[in-house]
């Protein structure tokens, strides 16, 4: 009977035994058999699974640790690590199209969506006025059931009336405006480290307190018009990092 457990057999290739076994256990990470935050099975363990010496699967270990997927906690043992991504901060294309071009899966629960009076910073970016309404979209971001990403989307009502809460499980906001046509043409950033409040811990699973790079964008459409006010909170120990390429986009930092 097989019960999904691989044997040696089954590495007889040319490709190096340590390299067969990396890309078992990378999928085993990836698809969240494995989650985050977890110790690997023992060495041993993985050594008989996969009928191989200890010295094959400490290659395979070393190699996954090199990729970012596990990490080694002195004292402790083998864990794996929380996802990382890269986060290119000089092009206009959404956090998910980012992840999606990694090969990383997105989730996206939607956890509120309503037509409200935004505060008074948000009417000012996105020109509503003091009394202005906007549609206020509130959704959970996570790969491998990991929350990354907290985010907060605020649309002048005139278009917020168009989009369809339901449709943002399924796709980017970016994409949708496309379809509508109104395509993000330009964006501002502001990136600045923040701690979590009491709310925003217990909805990405961290301890209040715990630290996060908040993003702050203005996308706008082609004749400069304001489409989408995004509060974004990243958790800070997610590895992120900022891809420059050199061009005419200008980056503001804050520091507090």
């Amino acid at each position: 009977m097989n019960d999904g457990r691989r044997t040696g057999r089954e590495y007889e290739s040319r490709v190096p035994k340590y390299l067969a076994i990396y890309r078992v256990l990378a999928d085993r990470i990836t698809t969240g058999r494995y989650p985050a935050d977890t110790p690997l099975p023992a060495q041993r363990e993985l050594a008989d699974e996969f009928a191989v010496s200890l010295m094959t699967v400490r290659q395979a270990i070393q190699a996954l640790e090199a990729d970012g997927l596990l990490e080694t906690r002195h004292g402790v043992g083998t864990f794996v690590r929380q996802p990382a991504f890269a986060y290119d901060l000089t092009g206009l294309r959404s956090l998910s199209q980012d992840l999606i071009e990694q090969g990383i899966e997105l989730e996206t629960e939607v956890l509120d969506a309503q037509v409200v009076v935004p505060p008074e910073d948000v009417s000012a970016r996105l020109g509503v006025g003091a009394d202005g309404r906007a549609l206020a979209v509130k959704r959970l971001r996570s790969t491998r059931s990991v929350p990354l990403l907290l985010q907060t989307s605020y649309l002048p009502e005139a278009i917020g009336a168009r989009i369809d809460p339901d449709d943002l499980r399924r796709r980017s906001l970016y994409l949708l405006l496309q379809d509508m046509g109104q395509p993000v043409r330009e964006a501002s950033e502001t990136i600045r480290a923040v701690a979590l409040s009491a709310a925003q811990a217990r909805a990405l699973k961290r301890e209040p307190g715990s630290p996060a790079l908040l993003s702050i964008r203005l996308s706008r459409s082609e004749d400069g018009t304001p489409l989408v006010d995004d509060r974004a909170l990243l958790v800070g120990d997610t590895v992120i990092t900022a891809e420059r390429a050199v061009t005419g986009t200008n980056f503001a930092y804050e520091h507090h």
